[in-house]
Parts: structure tokens; sequence; C-alpha cells
């Protein structure tokens, strides 16, 4: 096929059905394949940072909790589907990262700290996965989890209802945690609940929900065999604090 025209089921080119030498101005995206430049607009535009504190050695340990974000590497930010798999496609997979190392999927403005304003009165949805067991799944599990954020998918009602109309965005960004014996990911939200039946609460066991059944693909209140820990947790950032802060689980 000749990507630079296209031709009706007689052969006539830019003509339309309807009547001869009528010009049928016909683009695809194939018009330009040289120039390729169509693009799918995000709702949101996202950021994408990286971190790895075990390459400094034993520098980050010594500054403790302060000297977190020194090892915090902005790596881009993006507004678009293909953009999104352009860096995909050129990133190391979770299953490759060195032990210690994190990626940080942040909507556009938003810091992956506790301290950010967005954070701050916020909490995480968060599962963690034994390294041995997980490697062979991780890459996939991280693909999916991203997908969901930028695709705003996880902040749909689970119920398959109607979302409300003007309701606040709740998730700030998503989080791969690569540790000596587990995976974990994460969940971050702009605000915490107490597993009540308001409304910010049912939003917050919806996110919960979706990250146990659409990304890891267990059903609800299955316990899940060979070590796996099937409760997906969420806890504030302010309680996590504490050694025995609250949680709440599905």
């Amino acid at each position: 096929m000749d990507s630079a025209s296209v031709s009706n089921n007689n052969g006539a080119e830019g003509q339309t059905k309807g009547g001869a030498g009528a010009d049928l101005d016909v683009r695809t995206v194939f018009n330009d394949p040289d120039n390729f430049n169509v693009k799918h607009p995000l709702f949101n535009n996202w950021t994408l940072w990286f971190d790895n504190p075990s390459a400094k050695g034993m520098t980050s340990a010594k500054g403790g909790k302060d000297s977190w974000g020194e090892d915090l590497n902005k790596v881009v930010t993006f507004d678009s589907v293909e953009e999104f798999w352009g860096l995909y496609n050129n990133i190391i997979p979770p299953s490759d990262l060195p032990q210690k190392a994190n990626y940080y999927l942040f909507k556009d403005g938003i810091k992956p700290a506790w301290e950010d304003p967005a954070n701050a009165d916020g909490g995480k949805w968060a599962i963690q996965l034994p390294r041995d067991r997980s490697r062979g799944n991780i890459d996939k599990l991280w693909l999916h989890t991203m997908l969901a954020a930028i695709g705003e998918t996880l902040e749909a009602p689970y119920d398959g209802s109607a979302p409300a109309v003007g309701v606040k965005e709740v998730i700030t960004g998503v989080i791969l945690s690569a540790r000596p014996n587990f995976y974990r990911i994460a969940i971050w939200t702009r605000e915490a609940g107490d597993a009540t039946a308001d409304e910010l609460d049912q939003r917050l066991l919806d996110i919960g929900k979706h990250l146990k059944t659409n990304i890891m693909g267990w059903k609800l209140g299955q316990n899940v065999a060979s070590g796996l820990q099937s409760d997906v947790e969420f806890q504030s950032h302010k309680e996590s604090e504490k050694k025995k802060g609250k949680k709440f689980t599905v």
C-alpha cells in the first residue's frame, strides 16, 4: 500500500462516492510517515523521578531522613500516551533495579515527598511482594500500575457507577520500590481517611480495591498462597511515622 495516498475501490484517488471530481481530503496516520505527529494527550501531565541511594554507599545513611532528597533525580515530564511509551521502552525495568532503588511517577508539580503540600495530609496504599517469588511478574505489575494512574482509572467508582461531578482528584502518584527481600508498589493520595462510610473514605477504599483486583489480579478477601501478602494496606503518612499507626486493608 502506498502510504502517501488513499484510493477508493474504483481506483479513483481523491474522489467522493457521490460525484466525479469532488476532492476527498483524507488524512491518516500514514499520510506523512516521516513526520508522524499524532498524539493522544493525557488528562494530567506526569513526571518520572528516580533515586538509588545504594549507589552512594554509606553517604546517604549518615544523613538520615534529612538527606533523602539528595539522591532524587527528575527524569522526564510527559503529557501523552506516545511519550509515556517512549519513556517506558527506554528505562530499566523494575526486575533489574538495584536494591534500594525507587521509581516515582507523580503528577507534574508534585514532588514525591511527604513534605510536599499535595501529600502532607495524605496517605498511601501499598503492597509488598517477596522479591524472589515476584521478580518474574513485577515488571508487568508496575506497568499496569502506571497505566492505571495516567489513565485515571484508579479513581473510578469500584462498583461501576458514574463518578461524582466536580470531585477533586485524590491520587498524587505511584511508587515502585526495590528492596533486598521484597518489591513494594504504592499509590499515594492527597487525603487520608478512617475507613468509615463517608464519601472520601469510600473513594480511598475503591482505590485499594482497584489495586488488589485490577492490578494485582486477586479477588477481594482472597488469601494468596506461597507467602505473598494478599492484604493491600492503607495508612496515612502521619500514622506511618508511628511504629503502630492505624491501618486499614482490603
